[in-house]
């Protein structure tokens, strides 16, 4: 049970709240159909396994391209809900508010780079990689593991922009009147960012409970 909020959103923000409120919860299923899109349209190769990647974006650029734009755009569009969070809170909890508008932005612009970079690099080098001989496959591998690890620097870097974001609702006070499952969810999808391995699938699974809950949280607000 959580108490009611006793706090107020500035006079005037109503819509836009409740705007920012439901386009939260449309997007809370979208890990997992993403991740069901991955499934199908990689067939079950590993994404760790260079020579399978760089034949699926060779063979497929289009489905490639897609997919590594849509890993991107998931950070776009959650930024909507962190400018809905500042909307609410700027006013009872400026530092809070200004923090998850910052911590917000900075997982939008790491999060869209990677989904760029990795649509055009992956898709070139899986063309060559089709094309070429053992000796230039040899060194595709060599420059797609470097690049891959830029890729895996810039993925951290936009889950912990994400990650941030969840601690920083997890910490609001309690005259927020957020939720405990909100709270809990953020702190158990947190531990999934740092447990490494399968720890990531707490993120797919347990994010569209949290940003549902979430976004009737802010309609809540709104209404109050």
């Amino acid at each position: 049970m959580s108490s009611e909020s006793t706090f107020q959103i500035p006079s005037g923000y109503e819509r836009a709240i409740r705007f920012g409120a439901k386009w939260t919860m449309v997007l809370s299923p979208y890990m997992i159909l993403y991740f069901i899109l991955i499934i199908l349209l990689e067939g079950g190769d590993s994404s760790g396994d260079l020579t399978a990647e760089l034949s699926f974006a060779g063979n497929s650029p289009i489905a490639y391209k897609a997919l590594a734009i849509l890993d991107g755009l998931f950070h776009a569009l959650f930024f909507v809900t962190t400018v809905t969070l500042f909307a609410i809170l700027r006013s009872a909890y400026p530092v809070q508010a200004s923090l998850i508008l910052v911590c917000g932005a900075w997982q939008m612009l790491i999060g869209f780079t990677k989904g760029l970079f990795s649509s055009f690099t992956f898709s070139q080098l899986g063309s060559a990689y089709l094309t070429a001989d053992s000796t230039g496959r040899a060194t595709l591998i060599s420059i797609a593991a470097a690049m891959g690890g830029l890729h895996s620097a810039l993925q951290w870097m936009d889950s912990y922009g994400s990650m941030f974001v969840w601690i920083l609702v997890s910490l609001l006070p309690s005259s927020s009147g957020l939720p405990r499952s909100v709270r809990w969810l953020g702190w158990i999808m947190t531990l999934g960012i740092l447990t490494p391995g399968p720890g990531f699938l707490l993120v797919v699974l347990l994010s569209p409970f949290w940003l549902f809950m979430l976004g009737r949280w802010m309609m809540r607000v709104a209404g109050n």
